[in-house]
Order: structure tokens, then C-alpha cells, then sequence
């Protein structure tokens, strides 16, 4: 069925004339051609006329012009029939068919104007043509953009890169990504996308968009660099197919003919991104540069600057940037043999800032002067490169003058060499005259004394033979258990399996609940917990990167490193993201974690 456009159109050279448009198709798609019609009844047709013309814009594309006379016939539109009236009566028309091409965008967009020279004036017939483009059923139901804020960068600068989707009106749902892997050349550092939402598209009411950021990366080295496709799956509806079917009816044949539309499973991916990472200067670079590209700060003093000897003095350091997200390297620090310390304390954190990601490092240095004395510490000097304004820049803090005083005598002690150990006071005259009058003498024992030796004895010889076993059986249990508590990496070993039951059992019952997310962090926490415990290494802390590289150093094979790699690819991707499985999905996706864990006993 066609469909009409406009309906009236008012020409200014003559009143009585009644044209129409319409397009004959039900579904205008785009980057296809359609036909915009103008209908004219004959008899309204001026005789001083020249050729109508389409002036297109918006992205359409005018391929050609036809015109043809036609016998418009009832039931042909029942719209233009009732509006042009005359019952079951048909009547002829002029039809000039103008085949356009859609653009690529979608949405309701204006194809442009009509106008017609008549009587030696150009007359405007149509100002404007508003038609909805859709999609292709072929094509996909959603699009997927990932866009960096930066294409040129620095080697070490952050940058960050904004995922978006785009669905279309056969968009069925079951969104889940496959592959969200962005290469093994930048540190990357993932943002929370639970809060994203989906909004309809100004002027296409069926479609929606969504976009936010998804992370923050590094490069860690120079050169031409590629941010891999991101790939999802989702179901769409499919091509409009006619179905016929044969009917048996009181002896009689029926054929049905009905249009179905199935949902089918498709796949939507990003397009590649290609970043060119400079490399930093030489020129100006500092002998004591830090490594660190960015916007940085850095502070750092001493709690005091007077003390006794035994008394502790603390240099606190302050480091933050928007560099590598989570990496910030030590300043260089000065020669401190003049005090006893201890290992230092650091503290790292991030924090989204802006549009950045923000690190701080806290370090504080423990000092405890072994003598007392006036001491000089030297400067202490951080350097980085600033990409915004293309030099190194240098932060400069002390120096200080430490005056130590002499403490008290327990607190010297413990840095001096202990004094010599005196013997015993002699013992007075008077004291052992004392002593003396005190002593009580031995008596002889008089009488027989008897003795059962117990030596003499069978059954002492016995129990003798039985302790010497006995004994050196329980020294080796308690030698084990000594061994086996002191070992870390054995006990979170033995506890490995125990630990992953508790965590799928998590699953379980979030499955039971319908909490998706709390599901899949179930999984993801579950797998790397088993790898840390089965490994001893700390998987959590590593980037996705190190994780393979340890895992191939482990000997695990390329596939289970890759089976693993997916695994926490989609449970963080579905953490983060508003989309989520079914229920059932979500069931096979725990049964196939469990046998991939099985299948890790290479690790044990």
C-alpha cells in the first residue's frame, strides 16, 4: 500500500487544482531509493507549465525524473478517495515520479521542496517533505562508537575513550558483549557504567541512544597504536518473509498468504581505533625525570625539626597527577645514613576528577637519628612531562637542618654499643657472718635405706621402647603442621576449592533472586580469587595484561588464558554496563565457568 505525504497542497496559480504526494513504499530505508510521486488530476493541470523540480537536501539524493498518465481507480488508497470524493468513479492523473536515494542517517528528516514554473513564474509547490528513514532489516540494529578524546598523545599520557550505542526500530534487546579487550598496550582503568540510559533520539521516537565513558588508558609505549573492535551480541527482527499456507476446508483448498518477521541473533562490533603515541623530548629532559606524563604536584616534609636521640622523625611525601592511571613512581630520595629507618609506608588511590582520572601517592619515611648532632638534609626533587604544555616541569622541596640532642640514657642505649657487664658485689664481712650463723649442717642418715631401681624393672624397658617411636611421631606432626601454617601459598592453596564453592554459591542465589549484576560479580570474583589462591600471586591487583603474562609463565595453556580473559571480559562488562541475560543464560554461563575452573588443575 502507498502512502500518502501531504494530502493538500496549495498552488498559488490556480486554486482548484487538488495534487498529493506519496512515496510507494511502506518502509522508506536508508542508503536505498524510493519514489516521491506528485499526482495531478489531468484536468487540473495548467497549460502554461514546465517540469516540476525536486530541490533535495538533508542528504538526499535526486536520481531522476518520470511522469506518466494513469488511471487512478477506487480502492486504490481509500485516504484519496475519500478526499477527492466521486464515490466508485475513477479518473486519470498525471503522476511525476521522482527517484531519490535516502541518506544514511535515520530519523524524521525533510527531503526537500517542490516547486513548478507556471505561467513564466516559479510557483513553490512544497516547502518541505518530512518522511521517516529506518533501517534497514539487514542492516544492524545497533551501532556501536567508541571515541577517544584524544587521537594524538604523548607515550604515558591519559587519555579517555566514551563507548555509545545506537539502536534501531528492529532492536530486540539481549545486548552482551563478547570481546571488550583494548590490546596489551595501554593501562587502562575502567569506569562504572551501571548509571548509563538509554534516551530516545530526537525526531525517531523508536530509536535509543546511550553513551558514557568507559576508561581511561595510558600507552606504555611509542609508536602507531590500535584499540581493538569491541564486539557484541544482540537479536534483531529479521527480513519480512512471506508465508503461504495450505488450507483444507469442506472438501476445498485455501491458500493464506501472511508476512512473519522472525528474531535472529546478529553481531555488532566497533570500528577500529588508531592512536598515534608520540614519543617524549629529549630535549630539556631532567637527569632525575620520574617517568610520569601529566598535570603532577608534589610536596614534602619533615614533622619536626628539633628531637632527641630515640625519637622518630617522619618526612611525609605527596605525589598526585593525571597520568597512567594507578602508577606513580618514588622521588629520588637522599642519603639517610646518618639515621636508622624503617620500611616506608605508601598509600595509593584513584579518583575520577573531571573528566580524568586522578592518583595520589601518600609516602611517609620513618627516621630515627642514631647520635646526636646537627645533620642537613638535601632537596628533595620530583620531575615530570606536562603534554599540555609540551616541557618537564620540576617541583623542589627542602632543604632542612635537623638538630638531634642528646636523650635520655635507655633511649641512647639502644644505638650504642652495650657497657661492659660488671660481676657480683662483694659480699660484706658482716654478711657472711650472717650467713654463716644460718647454715643448717647435714645430719648422717641413720638406718638402712632400701631402693627399687626402676631399671630393674621389665615394664620400665617397655615403655621406654614404646616413647622413643611415639615421640618421634608426634615431633614430625607437629614439625608438618609448623611447616604447613608458616607455608602461605599451601594454605590458600588447600583453601582454593573450598573458597570457589562459596562463591558460586553466591551465584546461585543471586540467580534465584533475578540480581544480575550481583551474578556476575559473583563469577568474576570467584575466578580470580581461585587463580590468586591456586597461584599465591595477587591477580586482583594486575592489570588484564599481566594477568596473561603471569598465566603464561605458569604454563597455562593459550586457550585457557583466553577462555579466562573472556570470562572476566564479559562478567565485568555486564557489571558495568544496563544490560543483562536471561536467566537461563545466565545458569549455562555458571555451569561453563565451573568446568572452567575444573580444568585449571595445572595450577595445583
Amino acid at each position: 500500500m502507498k502512502r500518502f505525504l501531504l494530502f493538500f497542497l496549495s498552488l498559488v496559480a490556480f486554486v482548484s487544482a487538488r495534487p498529493s504526494l506519496q512515496v510507494d513504499t511502506e518502509r522508506i530505508e536508508a542508503g536505498k531509493t524510493f519514489h516521491l510521486q506528485l499526482i495531478m488530476p489531468i484536468q487540473e493541470l495548467p497549460e502554461n507549465r514546465g517540469v516540476p523540480q525536486l530541490n533535495a537536501h538533508n542528504g538526499f539524493t535526486l536520481l531522476g525524473l518520470d511522469s506518466a498518465d494513469q488511471v487512478i481507480r477506487p480502492g486504490m488508497e481509500d485516504m484519496f478517495e475519500a478526499f477527492f470524493g466521486g464515490g466508485s468513479r475513477a479518473y486519470k492523473a498525471r503522476v511525476y515520479s521522482f527517484n531519490v536515494r535516502a541518506p544514511k542517517k535515520t530519523g524524521q528528516i525533510d527531503v526537500g521542496q517542490i516547486t513548478w514554473e507556471i505561467d513564466g513564474e516559479v510557483q513553490t509547490i512544497s516547502s518541505r517533505i518530512p518522511v521517516n528513514v529506518q533501517k534497514s532489516y539487514s542492516d544492524d540494529a545497533i551501532t556501536v562508537s567508541l571515541t577517544p578524546s584524544k587521537k594524538s598523545i604523548y607515550e604515558g599520557e591519559q587519555f579517555s575513550v566514551t563507548l555509545g550505542f545506537h539502536t534501531y526500530e528492529h532492536f530486540e534487546g539481549g545486548l552482551q558483549a563478547t570481546d571488550m579487550n583494548t590490546g596489551n598496550d595501554f593501562i587502562v582503568h575502567r569506569s562504572d557504567l551501571a548509571n548509563m540510559e538509554f534516551k530516545p533520539v530526537e525526531g525517531a521516537r523508536r530509536e535509543m541512544q546511550a553513551s558514557a565513558k568507559f576508561a581511561w588508558l595510558s600507552p606504555t609505549k611509542s609508536g602507531n597504536l590500535q584499540i581493538p573492535p569491541f564486539k557484541f551480541k544482540y537479536n534483531k527482527r529479521g527480513e519480512p518473509k512471506v508465508v503461504e499456507e495450505k488450507k483444507q476446508m469442506g472438501g476445498m483448498s485455501f491458500t493464506s498468504r501472511s508476512v512473519r518477521q522472525e528474531s535472529i541473533e546478529d553481531e555488532a562490533t566497533s570500528p577500529i581505533i588508531n592512536i598515534n603515541v608520540k614519543p617524549l623530548p629529549t630535549e630539556g629532559k631532567p637527569a632525575n625525570f620520574s617517568g610520569m606524563v601529566g598535570d603532577y604536584k608534589f610536596t614534602a616534609d619533615f614533622d619536626r625539626t628539633q628531637l632527641k636521640v630515640g625519637e622518630a622523625l617522619t618526612l611525609a611525601i605527596n605525589i598526585k597527577g593525571d597520568g597512567t592511571p594507578g602508577t606513580i613512581t618514588d622521588p629520588k630520595l637522599p642519603d639517610f645514613s646518618d639515621f636508622r629507618s624503617v620500611p616506608p609506608e605508601n598509600n595509593i588511590s584513584k579518583k575520577i576528577t573531571g573528566n580524568k582520572v586522578v592518583t595520589t601517592k601518600d609516602i611517609k619515611v620513618f627516621l630515627y637519628p642514631k647520635k646526636k648532632g646537627t645533620f642537613e638534609i638535601p632537596e628533595i626533587s620530583y620531575s615530570w612531562f606536562n603534554p599540555s604544555k609540551k616541557k618537564y616541569e620540576t617541583a623542589v622541596a627542602g632543604p632542612w637542618t635537623i638538630n638531634v640532642e642528646k636523650g635520655d640514657n635507655a633511649a641512647e642505649a639502644i644505638f650504642q654499643s652495650p657497657a661492659a657487664v660488671t660481676g657480683p658485689v662483694a659480699v660484706q664481712k658482716q654478711e657472711i657472718e650472717s650467713l654463716g650463723s644460718d647454715i643448717r649442717f647435714i645430719h648422717a642418715v641413720t638406718g638402712k635405706a632400701y631402693s627399687n631401681a626402676p631399671h630393674r624393672n621389665i615394664l620400665f624397658w617397655i615403655l621406654f621402647a614404646a616413647a622413643i617411636p611415639f615421640y618421634f611421631i608426634v615431633s614430625a606432626i607437629i614439625t608438618s603442621r609448623r611447616k604447613y601454617n608458616n607455608d602461605a601459598a599451601l594454605v590458600r592453596k588447600s583453601k582454593a576449592n573450598k573458597m570457589l564453592k562459596e562463591k558460586f554459591a553466591n551465584a546461585r542465589a543471586a540467580l534465584q533472586k533475578g540480581e544480575g549484576k550481583a551474578f556476575f560479580a559473583a563469577l568474576e570474583n570467584g575466578l580470580i580469587d581461585y587463580l590468586s589462591n591456586l597461584t599465591n600471586l595477587e591477580f586482583k591487583g594486575m592489570t588484564r595484561t599481566q594477568m596473561k603474562q603471569e598465566l603464561e609463565a605458569l604454563g597455562v595453556k593459550p586457550e585457557t588464558i583466553a577462555a579466562i580473559d573472556s570470562w572476566l571480559e564479559k562478567c565485568a562488562f555486564v557489571r558495568f554496563a544496563p544490560v543483562s541475560a536471561t536467566t537461563e543464560e545466565q545458569a549455562q554461563m555458571l555451569k561453563e565457568v565451573e568446568k572452567l575452573c575444573e580444568g585449571l588443575g595445572i595450577l595445583k
